[in-house]
């Protein structure tokens, strides 16, 4: 187990901002886990996996906490017919796997090509994209459980997966994700339920190939998102807004193209993105050094030297102009912490 301290959270998140974390500590083994979270508890402070800091926004002041940096990186697949068991330990970088998956020819994680950040993250977060999530293909999480102080195995209806959600992410403080088991598949299935997929395949001749389609999604995201050698960014900022069936008519009648998402679960979610661009023109908003990305309204992007303050003054000035537009009060996908926690809605 590897122990730094004031390390600058600068450099651990891809926002490029923040201030010193007190601790950064990196465990190399699942047996270093334990160690980490005693190591916590000495110190007072709250043990943070960081992931690929991917979708954070940590205070100009910095974080008293210890940051925990899984560097465990192995991956198997396993094949049993035409299903493959894929486990990958949670430092694994999630484009990594996506890749490694593809050149393999297994089919089920193409969708979700070159979204930053960790194995382990993207449980936590159960990333989607393009019509897929990763919850569809999870089977099982291997987890280290702070409260019980030993390892346990959730399948995949423990996780409690939703929207941009699971029980890692409602528990933040109990789980540690330290492996997750797949189940891909070696049928060709490509899904291109996704209107920017259609759209690039609508002249194909044949079915695309599975490194078609990845290549495709990794083009459009190329083209909707920021560059992360040139600027800082989490992605998508906030989460699409939820609602029930009486402000869906309200705002079905003051705006009748929007685009509307009905949830097996009851509730419709709101193209987010739409509402920037078609009821309040969002684009060119810019706040300090932080603005919105030209080609993804959805994207707070910072420039070089950008501070979290300035992400925090536009994410809410962006929060209080869709409410004044909308009644909408809508939520950070990127989780904050500190002083940064508190945009003004």
């Amino acid at each position: 187990m590897e122990i730094l301290e004031n390390v600058p959270l600068s450099t651990l998140t891809t926002f490029h901002t923040g201030g010193p974390a007190r601790f950064l500590v990196t465990v190399k083994s699942e047996v270093e886990i334990p160690q980490a979270v005693e190591f916590a508890k000495e110190k007072g402070l709250p043990l943070i996996p960081i992931g690929a800091g991917s979708n954070m926004l940590a205070p100009d002041s910095g974080v008293d906490a210890v940051f925990l940096n899984i560097a465990m990186h192995d991956v198997s697949f396993t094949v049993n017919g035409a299903d493959i068991i894929c486990t990958a330990e949670a430092g694994v970088s999630w484009d990594s796997l996506v890749e490694q998956s593809v050149e393999r020819g297994f089919w089920g994680l193409e969708n979700l090509s070159s979204i930053p950040g960790t194995v382990g993250a993207g449980v936590v977060q159960n990333i989607g994209a393009y019509g897929s999530a990763l919850s569809e293909r999870v089977t099982a999480v291997d987890v280290y459980d702070t409260k019980q102080g030993k390892m346990q195995t959730l399948v995949s209806l423990e996780c409690e997966f939703g929207y941009r959600t699971s029980i890692f992410k409602k528990e933040v403080d109990r789980y540690i994700v330290v492996r997750v088991n797949f189940t891909l598949t070696t049928d060709a299935s490509p899904n291109l339920s996704y209107r920017d997929l259609k759209n690039y395949f609508a002249n194909a001749e044949s079915i695309p190939s599975l490194r078609e389609v990845r290549e495709a999604v990794i083009e459009i995201r190329k083209v909707k998102f920021p560059p992360l050698d040139l600027f800082g960014t989490a992605g998508s900022f906030f989460l699409n807004p939820i609602v029930n069936d009486e402000k869906t008519r309200e705002l079905s009648k003051m705006y009748p193209l929007m685009p509307l998402f009905p949830l097996p679960e009851g509730g419709v979610k709101l193209p987010l993105a739409w509402i920037f661009d078609h009821a309040l023109s969002l684009k060119k908003l810019r706040v300090g050094k932080a603005f919105l990305w030209e080609k993804q309204a959805l994207v707070i992007t910072a420039e070089p030297n950008a501070t979290s303050g300035d992400v925090v003054l536009l994410a809410s000035e962006v929060a209080r102009l869709v409410f004044e537009k909308t009644g909408i009060q809508i939520t950070p996908e990127v989780r904050l912490f500190g002083a940064e926690k508190k945009i003004v809605f």
